[in-house]
């Protein structure tokens, strides 16, 4: 499993959030789908749809070692209107598949370097908590994210910015440096991030770094949300030093598309 900074858990740690994450996202969607802010044009409906496609794609690629094709290749596909019953159907299968003693192999991953089966435990963990709280603040009430996955979480994302470039319509900018920090009870966690018009780097540091044009920082969870675009530089526990926030959240929003 590539971690940039060491922050990565153990394949235990990823499945305890996991499976807490998915019983309070399950129990936070109401019967009657209301809309999700944090995803504009979704419904709650709409929401546990896309985890059901997630998880029964992945679970494909876990048991295969190759990516989903197509619907017929997600099994199993149940033929059902329920979005909560193709939901279920989804975690089981995810579950299912990400079995603690399964060995390590090479498995498909959009990933630039991570082509392994851990992979797939920590994004699948990230991906819930992140719906969770979509469907959370569709109904009016966040619960928290655990610190040291909160911080793994900071890692995980910025780890998909190297992904810039990979396609004509997602080009490389030369945008400069830009220092992450995330707080903890223990210290902080720095990222320096540096945006060419040839390829988007991460790294750990020590400290933001002195020829950052933009330092973001925030306690882990904020930052993770943030990052995810979960919340706002509104938000207090965010603050903001340098010029070009908009250009970067704009960089952010293709690498976690």
């Amino acid at each position: 499993m590539r971690s940039v900074a060491g922050t990565e858990l153990s394949r235990k740690q990823y499945l305890i959030h996991l499976n807490a994450d998915y019983q309070i996202l399950a129990a936070a969607i109401p019967e009657t789908p209301v809309e999700v802010p944090s995803c504009p044009g979704w419904t709650t409906n709409d929401l546990a749809k896309h985890m059901a496609h997630v998880y029964l794609g992945q679970a494909h690629v876990v048991e295969t070692g190759s990516q989903a094709e197509n619907k017929e290749h997600l099994a199993p596909y149940p033929r059902t209107d329920d979005a909560m019953e193709f939901m279920t159907w989804g975690f089981e299968a995810i579950t299912k598949a990400l079995d603690i003693n399964r060995p390590e192999r090479p498995t498909w991953s959009w990933h630039h370097s991570d082509h392994t089966v851990d992979f797939w435990f920590r994004r699948m963990a990230h991906e819930t908590v992140i719906h969770r709280i979509d469907a959370e603040q569709a109904v009016g009430t966040v619960s928290k994210i655990d610190e040291a996955f909160a911080l793994d979480g900071v890692d995980e994302v910025l780890d998909f910015l190297p992904l810039l470039g990979s396609w004509p319509e997602v080009p490389n900018i030369d945008f400069g440096i830009v220092s992450i920090v995330a707080k903890t009870k223990s210290g902080s966690q720095v990222w320096d991030l540096q945006f060419t018009d040839k390829a988007a780097t991460v790294s750990a540091a020590e400290k933001p770094n002195s020829a950052a044009g933009l330092v973001i920082s925030g306690d882990a969870e904020a930052m993770d949300l943030y990052l995810w675009g979960r919340i706002d530089s509104s938000d207090p526990r965010i603050s903001i030093t340098g010029e070009g926030e908009e250009t970067f959240k704009q960089l952010m929003q293709v690498a976690v598309l």
